[in-house]
């Protein structure tokens, strides 16, 4: 009988030993799931730096574009956001985090809603972030090739390396760009090299080529490159060209120079919209006002009119006119507002030079003055990029832009098929090497009612 209860009781104690370790081996399962210490955020530390963080910042931006795009059936919101939930979640460093997300939003094809990531200057690491370095051009790019030197400014490390418009930038550090896919990728690879100090370049300069070490430094594009120019092409034609809508002041800029060209008698006008690639709506219709009054465009957005464009002139506070460029909801609330003192008020002839890059709030300039009947066209068809954007902050701070709405004419006439022109022109490298632009001389043409097109030599 001792012997059968003491056998009972090991097989007892086992048995609960047992248990206990099934339970111990459990329970450390779990915990081995647990983040380690280690993997946890820390108090004031960037929730990007974890992929619990990484996830909730991917939930983030389906959730706002789900929200705020213009078109809610554009896509399925949710199988967009887990085709990149990998990617988001396994990217550690910062660099290849906005890589990711910029990959996602691209996938959009809207060109218009994009990927920013954090602010300029924004410090993951408790150190200061330094100015941009710049190569001091404006770029184009071509599949294939790589970035074409379309304009070199001067006192830039471009112009001290002797670059040259229509040189073709074909790899950068090694690195071949015609394969890059965009001017966005292309562009980033010079910024990555240059953040470096200097970049190596292969350039092509017709059937010559060479290798160029190039330095960085801050160039302030926004007084070089931003403004209108304006010249006289003869005793009556004025010449006029915006590169851009995206700087306040260039419509007050536009003004003033279409003023000097009346004051040096112009009596027809050259707009030029080539490489405009769009900015702020509102200094757009600071433009478009110069030629007419009252509304000019309209947005939509999930079927409903989210906003008018219009361009109105009255007396200012000191005397004189000024002009206001607005954005007015339907209720009335102004959301967007440029103005400009003793505007301009051009009555004559004007035909809008349009290319292939123009885009966004520059086509929609031209198409708002050839739907009005203000103008008449000559170039390559726009692209039909008329998206109207907003920016948008998530919790880590970055931020994202989400294309809201879809601009129009004022009377609901489509812009989307882009602006057609009805002279077909462009000008190539080689006629620019000549000192001719086939584009301005077919709008001579029609400005002179002309049976033939003149060539224009600047």
């Amino acid at each position: 009988m001792v012997t059968r209860g003491l056998w009972r009781g090991v097989r007892r104690v086992a048995l609960l030993v047992g248990v206990l370790w099934l339970g111990w081996a459990a329970a450390q399962s779990a915990v081995d799931a647990w983040p380690r210490p280690a993997e946890r955020p820390l108090a004031g530390e960037p929730a990007w730096l974890h992929p619990e963080g990484r996830e909730r910042l991917l939930q983030e931006l389906v959730a706002l574009f789900r929200t705020n795009y213009w078109d809610a059936g554009h896509t399925d919101w949710g199988a967009w956001g887990a085709r990149y939930r990998e990617a988001v979640v396994a990217a550690e460093e910062r660099g290849a985090l906005d890589a990711a997300l910029g990959r996602m939003v691209r996938e959009l094809g809207d060109d218009h809603s994009s990927w920013l990531g954090l602010p300029p200057g924004t410090d993951t690491q408790g150190r200061d972030t330094p100015p941009t370095p710049r190569l001091g051009v404006q770029l184009s790019y071509v599949d294939g090739r790589g970035l074409v030197v379309e304009r070199v400014y001067p006192g830039t490390p471009a112009a001290e390396a002797d670059l040259r418009r229509a040189d073709v930038i074909t790899a950068v550090g090694g690195l071949e760009l015609g394969s890059a896919g965009s001017l966005f990728e292309a562009n980033a690879a010079l910024a990555a090299a240059l953040g470096d100090g200097s970049a190596a370049l292969r350039v092509e300069r017709g059937r010559m080529a060479f290798d160029v070490e190039v330095g960085a430094s801050t160039v302030a594009f926004s007084e070089v490159a931003m403004q209108p120019y304006a010249v006289m092409l003869g005793d009556d034609v004025g010449y006029l060209h915006v590169p851009t809508f995206n700087a306040a002041g260039v419509g007050s800029a536009f003004h003033l120079a279409l003023r000097g060209l009346a004051a040096d008698g112009a009596r027809s006008l050259v707009l030029d919209l080539r490489g405009n690639l769009g900015g702020r709506l509102v200094e757009a219709g600071l433009v478009v006002g110069a030629f007419l009054e009252g509304p000019w465009a309209r947005a939509t957005s999930r079927g409903e009119v989210a906003w008018s464009a219009t361009y109105e002139v009255g007396p200012a506070p000191n005397g004189g006119l000024r002009a206001v460029s607005r954005l007015v909801e339907p209720d009335g609330a102004v959301i967007g507002e440029a103005r400009v003192e003793d505007p301009a008020a051009f009555a004559g002839p004007v035909v809008v030079v349009v290319g292939s890059e123009t885009a966004s709030a520059g086509e929609i300039v031209a198409g708002a003055l050839l739907a009005a009947g203000r103008a008449r066209a000559v170039g390559e068809t726009t692209q039909g990029n008329v998206e109207a954007v907003r920016a948008y902050a998530l919790s880590d701070g970055s931020r994202v832009l989400v294309a809201i709405a879809r601009v129009e004419a004022s009377d609901g006439g489509a812009l989307d098929a882009g602006v057609v022109p009805e002279v077909t022109a462009r000008a190539s490298m080689l006629d620019l090497a000549r000192g001719v632009d086939p584009p301005v001389a077919e709008a001579l043409r029609l400005l002179g009612g002309l049976p033939f097109t003149p060539g224009r030599w600047f």
